[in-house]
């Protein structure tokens, strides 16, 4: 009889979530804080604790909470009502309705910050390496303000949400870490939170990095937000919300996930998806002069109580020491069961194993939605295109419904750099940006483009090309704006191209530190 081992694939995947530091680090933030609600457990389950979980407790809590009379169902699209309702009568008819309480108790404010100390399994725990992180959280009031969540939403850019934001930049420009951690504002819950910290850290540092969060938010409470600064923000939060561009997203589900912020907690679910009298009653405050980020920033953060600090520790012998644990258990387990329990799990475990590879009835597989070639357009989307030359350069010009906001697109050929120069692309494309010009440091930079446009960034794009023979590979500069500030736009894209200070060794270096740390999540992730 060989030794048991664990097996499930939620086992496994959080097993994986739990060997990402940066992972370990936002899931203890945010359980740090909820202690005595759901909120204070792992919803993926701690893999610790996953093995006692029972079948039958598993059937009873799906019962309960994945019943339909718990479910909030979301239809996007101009489709036909009465067709919804049909849709909605053949699975909801099979149904009895039941009463479920799922309501999220409210977590009870506590008087006194806490500090917590964690660790994480890495082969890097070695004396001189900087592998802490950590973060300040805190606990927020419980919004039905729609006014309110969206100050907030700026105040989180305001905060963190650019290189030049002051709380960011007083991170970095300090030197005691490698990078920021902490996402912001986390509105996803009952009563959002909010958490801010530095990764690559000496954990000696920890109080010096704590210190400086909290003498950053107390100072600019009290001397108040560079006007420009929150001009900056609000106008990128509102090109942001009307530009409402989710990428390769489904927009359908995007605006699912954010109607769910009230919805799920008895609100409107209308509520998240309008913007316009918020934003217009937030605007009418600032115009009459009203702190009112600096008595946010008072409020919920500075003489905010209800905060904890994270200091997430690399641990050389976690990995070993879990996994001896785990040994353990399974060994205990397996010793305490009789012959024919022992059996029992060797059968259990081969029908398992026989289910799975058994394919699916043709009658089943029928049930799953599915597409066909006849859902399929059969022909492609034609986007119109006009060519001409300027000044000997190729330019394309599409005429689309964009909601009233110009996109800019300039491409560099990046087969004129020799092929020691393309790793540092990415880096050199930051620096444009991030460096600021000889008549701007990179903070007014920074300020001008919040304030003038709806974002300029750089994106590479490699590929084959068609006739299979060569590649191409460009350097694009993306920006944009509405139409009445394109020449801002194009004399900001000007400035970046011709007078970066790229000299600026220190930014550099701030950058590429950066860099590494994300790169270093990225991998651990």
């Amino acid at each position: 009889q060989g030794p048991m081992v664990y097996k499930g694939v939620v086992f496994n995947e959080m097993k994986g979530a739990y060997s990402s530091a940066t992972a370990v680090l936002g899931k203890k933030s945010q359980l740090s804080l909820y202690p005595d609600t759901t909120y204070g457990v792992n919803s993926g389950g701690d893999p610790t604790a996953i093995p006692d979980l029972s079948y039958d407790y598993f059937k009873d809590f799906h019962a309960r909470y994945y019943h339909p009379s718990n479910a909030r169902i979301v239809f996007y699209g101009d489709d036909d009502p009465e067709e919804r309702l049909s849709i909605l009568e053949k699975y909801l008819g099979q149904f009895d309705r039941i009463e479920v309480k799922s309501q999220i108790a409210l977590q009870p404010r506590w008087s006194e910050p806490k500090r917590i100390v964690e660790t994480y399994a890495s082969s890097e725990a070695e004396a001189g390496k900087k592998t802490s992180m950590m973060t300040v959280n805190w606990m927020t009031d419980e919004l039905s303000d729609p006014v309110t969540v969206l100050a907030l939403n700026v105040l989180e850019h305001i905060l963190v949400g650019n290189p030049a934001a002051p709380l960011r930049k007083a991170l970095i420009d300090s030197g005691l870490g490698e990078g920021l951690t902490g996402s912001g504002l986390v509105e996803d819950m009952k009563q959002p939170y909010w958490t801010v910290g530095l990764k690559g850290i000496d954990e000696k540092d920890a109080d010096v990095v704590e210190t400086l969060i909290l003498a950053t938010l107390e100072r600019l409470a009290t001397e108040g937000v560079d006007k420009e600064t929150v001009e900056a923000a609000v106008n990128s939060l509102e090109f942001a919300m009307r530009e409402n561009n989710t990428g390769s997203f489904p927009r359908g589900i995007s605006l699912m996930f954010r109607s769910m912020r009230t919805w799920l907690h008895g609100g409107n679910p209308l509520e998240p998806l309008s913007f316009e009298a918020p934003l217009s009653a937030l605007k009418e405050r600032l115009a009459k002069g009203e702190r009112v980020f600096e008595d946010l920033i008072r409020s919920q953060l500075v003489d905010n109580k209800h905060r904890t600090t994270v200091l997430l520790k690399a641990d050389a012998s976690q990995a070993a020491r879990e996994a001896a644990q785990e040994r353990e258990r399974l060994d205990a387990a397996q010793r305490a069961m009789s012959p024919e329990a022992l059996e029992l799990v060797k059968e259990t475990t081969t029908k398992l194993k026989e289910l799975q590879e058994t394919p699916d009835k043709p009658e089943d597989l029928a049930k799953i939605p599915t597409l066909t070639l006849e859902d399929l357009p059969r022909v492609n989307k034609s986007i119109p295109i006009e060519r001409e030359s300027i000044g000997g350069v190729r330019s394309f010009t599409h005429a689309l419904a964009t909601n009233g906001v110009l996109y800019l697109d300039f491409g560099f050929d990046m087969h004129a750099l020799p092929g020691n120069l393309l790793p540092l692309v990415p880096l050199f494309a930051r620096a444009l940006l991030q460096t600021g010009t000889s008549k701007q440091d990179f903070v007014s930079l920074t300020q001008r483009i919040g304030r003038s446009t709806g974002g300029i960034g750089f994106q590479r794009i490699n590929s084959t090309r068609t006739d299979g023979a060569s590649t191409a590979a460009w350097l694009m500069l993306r920006g944009k704006a509405v139409p009445d500030k394109a020449g801002e736009l194009l004399a900001i894209i000007h400035d970046v191209l011709t007078d970066a200070q790229l000299g600026n060794r220190d930014r550099i270096r701030q950058m590429v530190l950066e860099a590494k740390a994300g790169f270093e999540s990225s991998l651990a992730g």
